[in-house]
């Protein structure tokens, strides 16, 4: 999903939204993403507080 966002094929669990180009725009585009796949609503908020895959991930298991 962080690849598909960035426009990268290949992103490692840790590898931050952010370093990889992420930016609020695109960090919004994936909020929606992962309710669209997942049926949770996270705030954009989240990826700066989550901006890896693995932990992202963290935390939609926890939710």
């Amino acid at each position: 999903m962080f690849g598909e966002v960035l426009g990268m094929p290949d992103v490692d669990v840790e590898d931050s939204f952010f370093d990889l180009g992420g930016h609020s725009l695109l960090a919004s585009k994936l909020t929606r993403r992962v309710q669209e796949a997942f049926g949770i609503k996270i705030p954009v908020r989240r990826i700066y507080q989550a901006p890896t895959p693995a932990t992202l991930a963290a935390y939609l298991y926890a939710s």
